[in-house]
């Protein structure tokens, strides 16, 4: 069985803002469950998850998990890393960018692309 928010696992949701939407969603040791996204922008954009206890640094921190978030989808994307899911030490934190390298500070528009979260 999946962990829900009823059985303590937690749900986070962000609809970008015209930013790099750097956030710290966790800031102890957690485990990432589920990832849902989607971008309406007419070009690829990319979620970047980090293992911090706050927000990214964007262009500097490294991230764990980069996910390629498609041109105009009309479904989200969906990744679910099961029972065990994944140990991020540190903490969970997230920002998303117009290009792939680790070092691409270039900002997303606001309300084009939209991030769900269940972690513990």
């Amino acid at each position: 069985m999946m962990p829900s928010p009823s059985s303590g696992a937690k749900s986070f949701r962000l609809v970008s803002a015209a930013s790099t939407n750097a956030t710290s969603i966790k800031a102890k040791p957690g485990t990432l469950f589920t990832i849902a996204a989607f971008n309406i922008n007419a070009a690829i954009r990319y979620l970047k998850i980090y293992d911090l206890a706050v927000a990214p640094t964007v262009g500097t921190s490294v991230p764990v998990f980069t996910m390629v978030l498609p041109a105009t989808a009309i479904s989200a994307i969906s990744i679910n890393f099961g029972m065990l899911g994944m140990k991020f030490d540190n903490g969970i934190a997230l920002a998303l960018t117009t290009g792939l390298a680790d070092a691409d500070t270039g900002a997303v528009a606001a309300n084009e692309q939209v991030v769900n979260l269940t972690y513990l």
